[in-house]
């Protein structure tokens, strides 16, 4: 117990100190770059996925803030979309679109998604299970919403919580924990989509 003690209470005091003056390095998510998670089916669904990025529902720059540890300002959002989820849906659509609202919809069938982000936290604590060392961990509380095309009900849905394998123990290095923060993102997604067996039921829509 007390070897689990002793790194914990040295990673709190270092988020501590944070307190006295020295803040949390911000982190732009645009200079990030996340493993993409492989599917588990391959198949591709032949209606294109048209992403509609809302700045007004999604902001480009948020702040994790949790109890004990300093507010870190992440900037680049939309680059988890633009780039991130982008990368990961075209593996399983043939084709992935993100566009703002303003943009004219497209001809045809096709889906729309929606992405939220509804929390940016962070907590400090002794290491969770599958992740490395005590320290303090970003969460991000997020969904995905899919439906087709003037549909009155969604198609496919995923929300859930996100949170990183690697624990921030330095004011200095923020930005490998947002990373990873991400990866969990997306790695829970397409587990989600497998184990709902998203394909088959996205495929049979306008039959």
């Amino acid at each position: 117990m007390l070897s689990l003690v002793r790194p914990l209470c040295a990673a709190v005091f270092a988020l501590v100190m944070a307190g006295a003056g020295c803040t949390m390095q911000p982190v732009d998510a645009r200079s990030l770059t996340p493993n993409v998670p492989q599917p588990a089916d391959t198949r591709r669904v032949e209606i294109p996925l048209y992403i509609i990025l809302d700045p007004v529902k999604l902001p480009d720059t948020m702040t994790a803030q949790g109890q004990g540890v300093k507010p870190i300002e992440v900037s680049g959002l939309h680059s988890f979309v633009e780039r991130d989820l982008q990368k990961t849906l075209s593996q399983v659509f043939a084709s992935v679109t993100v566009a703002p609202p303003s943009a004219p919809a497209p001809t045809g069938l096709f889906f729309t998604g929606e992405v939220l982000v509804s929390a940016l936290t962070s907590y400090a604590g002794p290491p969770a299970p599958g992740t490395t060392a005590a320290g303090a961990y970003p969460r991000m509380q997020w969904s995905l919403h899919i439906r087709a095309y003037g549909a009155p009900a969604d198609a496919f849905v995923y929300q859930g919580t996100a949170q990183s394998k690697l624990a921030i123990t330095s004011v200095r290095e923020t930005s490998p924990a947002f990373q990873s923060m991400f990866e969990d993102a997306l790695v829970r997604l397409m587990a989600h989509f497998d184990g709902q067996r998203a394909y088959d039921r996205l495929s049979r829509t306008g039959r």
